[in-house]
């Protein structure tokens, strides 16, 4: 029995080491996870994110999240992009596309749209909270009011299309990701209106029929609808160029190989609408 006891002390030493170890290493591994998902959010620290609110209509308390790019300052003040999500979602859904245009130099406000989020109700509500938040991105002295332009996914593109209905002079530039015009309160397209559109809609989209009347995605390019848009009687063709980025009627339709919620996660998307080299995107700022 002497030699009983310190046999037993070690083996249960040693059985009380794996735990500790475990739990090094399950601390380690959040941290380092902690510390590549902060680079990747913030681009390696570059880029700011504040949580915001302010008072929209009616009293309504509106949330966003404010991107803010090493550098800018009220006396350093830098364009400014409005980027609003989708039913059902929130203003982080829309952070891929916010941090790549952060990275790019401009100042984003990814708002919740209203009862949505951290934004009071109901949904719905004073333009789906689309008109609060340009007017709300206005007011920062960080942003050069004379380059706003406004992106929205889904249901959010119709907030900014009553947003751009309310505010006609406010922003430069504008695309829908997944979205129409003339839609839920959204005004009709015309050859003038809105401004330097980008339209991506990918070549799966599952709302093809309520956005612009087709059954198909690859349809819409026939429909009287994108047609009136796009200022043309001809199908409209995927990636020409229509109207001029200097009068404000530019057009162009991109069509990635993707689905409606698959917009967030395309590459392709994302590309499109940083590209200003061949057409309206948010590079149709100066």
């Amino acid at each position: 029995m002497a030699n009983f006891y310190p046999y037993h002390n070690f083996e249960k030493e040693k059985k009380m080491k794996h735990p500790v170890r475990i739990l090094i290493i399950a601390l380690l591994l959040i941290l380092l996870g902690g510390f590549v998902s902060w680079t990747t959010q913030t681009s390696g620290g570059s880029t700011e994110i504040k949580d915001v609110r302010w008072v929209g209509s009616n009293g309504t308390m509106m949330s966003g999240l404010l991107y803010i790019p090493e550098g800018v300052t009220a006396e350093n003040p830098a364009p400014g992009i409005v980027a609003i999500h989708g039913y059902i979602n929130s203003r982080e859904v829309q952070h891929g596309f916010s941090i790549e245009f952060a990275r790019r130099g401009y100042v984003v406000l990814a708002s919740d749209q209203t009862g949505h989020g951290y934004s009071d109700g109901p949904a719905f509500a004073n333009g789906f909270g689309g008109p609060d938040a340009l007017a709300y991105l206005r007011t920062l002295d960080i942003v050069d009011k004379d380059n706003i332009g406004l992106e929205g996914h889904s249901m959010g593109g119709w907030a900014l299309g009553v947003a751009a209905g309310v505010y006609p002079d406010d922003y430069k530039a504008m695309v829908l990701e997944g979205s129409s015009t003339g839609t839920f309160g959204a005004p009709e397209g015309t050859p003038e209106w809105p401004r330097n559109l980008g339209l991506v809609f990918s070549e799966w989209d599952e709302f093809s029929g309520l956005m612009w009347l087709t059954p198909k995605a690859t349809d819409i390019v026939s429909t009287d609808k994108l047609k009136a848009l796009f200022d043309t009687t001809e199908d409209v063709e995927i990636g020409k160029l229509y109207g001029s980025i200097e009068d404000g009627t530019a057009r162009m339709l991109y069509q990635p190989r993707t689905t409606h919620p698959g917009d967030h996660l395309s590459t392709a998307a994302s590309a499109m609408q940083l590209n200003g080299s061949k057409g309206p995107s948010m590079g149709a700022m100066s």
